[in-house]
């Protein structure tokens, strides 16, 4: 399955969390039967606040609901944060203030949970992406015209095509992790023609993946009307000095990248193998600030895998040490960079810059980005 989970995620909660279930169905700005919801008109936080209860989440250990949970209550958790940047985005284009304390009701099952799946208690990308689909008909294949989302903000056709976007081109990731374990075994035994298949399969396997996000991914269109929802609260002016969690003893601030500041598992993955960090003037790519410490154990694990055998087998001066492999080498990284590429430009694209300050921080970042 690649980066997508074994099962598809589970849709709809048990009836235990159904106000949680409702909440959700009611918060996107446009929902799907055409109505407006709670985040049009800035009613979340209040229904929150008045209607959500505090669930215990203690007994719950089928890691099929937690993974579900997780991914609505960290949606719940950027909505509820980030709905006043939302309504003064749209009225001024500039973010404002985000709020600071992430009430009880959501932070204490957030961080039960969290903890329970070895995770951070943030949205980060494979949540809001590769664990937030259904099949419309479970008979047929996971593909653009059979998934759809489940969570939504916006509910704008943009962020409907993000989300099934991503996930339908990461069912061809299966084809680039069996080719990236070719990579390192090849190098190992020293095998060089094994070692330009896989090569060249990897470069195959990500040239499917960006067939599918050009297709859906095309300019910024309605992107920037979700995209508030996806940024973290580490260093960024919305939240000043990050997040308070309610009732929790520990008054330290949060403070997470989120799906906006953070990339794929499939970026992190060409990284790692390729040794992009080498070729970076800087040495410093997004997989290096903390971004693979936000994923599920399941991909840490396997990108540190990755990581540390492409270092030890020296993966990059392998492949240049011939012409063949060079060739091969560079037309996977080709790939590589063309998936980095569109994920920068939809984040250029879509970004206001409200200050100098703003301006500085965000064009650093898109060197960190593109420095390689």
């Amino acid at each position: 399955t690649g980066f997508l989970p074994r099962r598809d995620p589970l849709p709809v909660l048990p009836s235990y969390f159904e106000k949680l279930d409702e909440i959700l169905h009611e918060m996107p700005i446009l929902k799907s039967d055409g109505t407006l919801g709670l985040l049009h008109t800035g009613r979340l936080g209040a229904r929150i606040e008045r209607e959500l209860p505090m669930y215990d989440v203690e007994f719950v250990f089928d890691r099929r609901i937690l993974a579900a949970l997780y991914r609505d209550y960290s949606v719940l958790a950027s909505a509820y944060l980030l709905e006043p940047c939302d309504i003064q985005f749209r009225l001024t284009r500039n973010y404002g203030l985000a709020r600071r304390i992430l009430p009880a009701n959501i932070a204490v099952p957030l961080e039960t949970i969290a903890r329970r799946l070895a995770q951070k208690p943030f949205l980060e990308h494979s949540t809001f992406t590769f664990y937030n689909y259904r099949r419309k008909d479970q008979e047929q294949p996971v593909s653009l015209d059979n998934i759809e989302p489940i969570r939504r903000f916006s509910g704008c056709d943009k962020e409907h095509n993000f989300i099934v976007g991503h996930v339908a081109a990461a069912r061809h990731t299966d084809a680039a992790v069996a080719a990236s374990l070719g990579v390192l075994r090849s190098a190992q035994h020293n095998q060089r023609g094994e070692f330009n298949a896989a090569l060249r399969q990897y470069a195959d396997a990500m040239g499917r993946v960006n067939e599918i996000l050009a297709q859906t991914l095309q300019g910024c269109g309605d992107y920037a009307s979700f995209r508030t929802f996806l940024n973290g609260c580490r260093a960024q002016s919305m939240f000043n000095s990050g997040v308070l969690f309610e009732k929790l003893g520990n008054t330290a601030a949060h403070k997470y990248l989120g799906v906006a500041q953070s990339s794929s598992p499939i970026a992190s993955l060409g990284t790692h193998l390729f040794q992009l960090s080498n070729l970076s003037p800087r040495g410093s790519l997004p997989c290096a600030d903390g971004v693979d410490q936000l994923r599920a154990p399941n991909f840490r694990s396997f990108l540190g895998h990755v990581d540390s055998q492409a270092r030890s087998l020296g993966v990059q001066s392998y492949a240049l040490r011939c012409s063949e492999s060079s060739a091969a080498y560079v037309l996977a990284l080709s790939q590589v960079l063309a998936y980095r590429y569109r994920q920068w430009a939809n984040l250029r694209d879509s970004v206001p810059v409200q200050s100098a300050k703003d301006n500085a921080a965000f064009h650093g970042y898109l060197d960190i980005q593109t420095s390689h």
